[in-house]
């Protein structure tokens, strides 16, 4: 009896090495296969790809992990992002709930990362989810250097200010154009009507070099929010950007003057030479007021084309700073308009298409 048992024992210990080795070499190959995905993941940060480009790059060595799905959705600088990716190959269970990650940089980035993986446990689950944490930290770490290199180019670029770096630049601008409306005239009534131009927008032309001179100077003037009628305050600008618009309905907005004249005046020279290039194309400006969001706002609808020569920009990069698809361009004019009505309490919206950009402008209304 007691050789059996010393029998049994030994087999025992015999089967439970087994299965022991067994299982020390599966996780072995296990820990080898996520250390290749692992290293491929990290040297993804050597490369020179924007952070929205990360998860296209990552998904090959996310699904090798048994990743099924990877979904994100968010702001990026104003604008909503979404996507989402998912193995060519379906799954052969249920899919377990999602591992979510939150991510932000400053307040202009807003993130939400979800990963679905084929299974709920295990080491295969534990092995991915080491996997799925080392993409969301590289993630994360691109999205601050971009907002952090963002903050330097900022400061570097505002000795004066950055604001009026761009309000001297759309003086300028304007000053271009008037050059050119009379170098263009070739007989007196064409100067004449040049001559005209010019005097319609010379008032609206002083008023911004005042505000340029006064915010240059040691004592710039702090203003209130004050009644403003939207549509007159958007023909001017348009005016004073060469383009002549129609004007449908009617709103009043509450803003300070200054900023929302360096609003419009930012959308304009933008999208002045679009207009101007396609004279075929009428620039129609919708006003209306609405409360959809509970609170009462000024709107103001319009469409512009891509002006020529210049990429069409992706939805999401419409508003980012620096991201001018014009040779010549900053890259500030729809940042900084966008800055100055959320400023005032208002925002500003913009919708690509293959032909151009539908804006969405809301300012608050006067009180009652």
């Amino acid at each position: 009896m007691e050789f059996a048992g010393r029998a049994e024992l030994s087999v025992f210990f015999i089967v439970a090495g087994g299965v022991l080795l067994a299982a020390s070499y599966r996780i072995a190959r296990l820990a080898r296969h996520y250390r290749r995905r692992m290293e491929n993941l990290l040297q993804l940060a050597s490369r020179p790809l924007d952070p929205l480009e990360i998860p296209a790059a990552a998904w090959a060595d996310l699904e090798a992990g048994g990743w099924l799905r990877l979904d994100w959705d968010g702001v990026w600088f104003g604008q909503p992002v979404s996507g989402s990716l998912q193995a060519v190959a379906p799954a052969k269970r249920r899919p377990t709930g999602p591992l979510c990650f939150e991510l932000a940089s400053g307040d202009e980035v807003r993130l939400v990362v979800r990963l679905t993986h084929r299974e709920a446990w295990g080491e295969n689950r534990l092995f991915a989810e080491h996997l799925a944490r080392v993409f969301v930290l590289l993630l994360e770490t691109r999205l601050h250097a971009r907002t952090e290199a963002l903050s330097a180019a900022l400061a570097e670029r505002a000795r004066l200010s950055l604001y009026l770096q761009h309000d001297m630049r759309n003086q300028a601008q304007w000053v271009l154009w008037v050059a050119d409306d009379f170098a263009a005239c070739e007989d007196d009534a064409v100067l004449l009507g040049a001559a005209r131009r010019l005097k319609e927008n010379a008032p609206l032309a002083r008023d911004r070099a005042e505000r340029l001179i006064t915010a240059l100077g040691r004592n710039p003037v702090t203003e209130s929010p004050t009644r403003v009628e939207l549509g007159e305050a958007a023909a001017q600008a348009a005016r004073l950007a060469g383009v002549e618009p129609v004007i449908e309905g009617h709103s009043v907005g509450w803003v300070e003057k200054g900023l929302l004249a360096r609003a419009l005046d930012n959308l304009f020279s933008n999208l002045g030479a679009a207009w101007r290039d396609k004279p075929g194309v009428a620039v129609i400006m919708k006003l209306s007021t609405s409360d959809a969001t509970g609170k009462p706002m000024a709107k103001m609808e319009f469409f512009s084309p891509w002006p020529a020569g210049m990429p069409q920009l992706a939805a999401e990069r419409v508003f980012e700073p620096f991201a001018s698809g014009r040779p010549s361009g900053l890259g500030l004019g729809l940042y900084q308009a966008r800055k100055s009505l959320r400023q005032a309490g208002g925002d500003l919206h913009a919708t690509p298409s293959p032909e151009g950009l539908e804006f969405r402008l809301a300012l608050p209304v006067p009180l009652p």
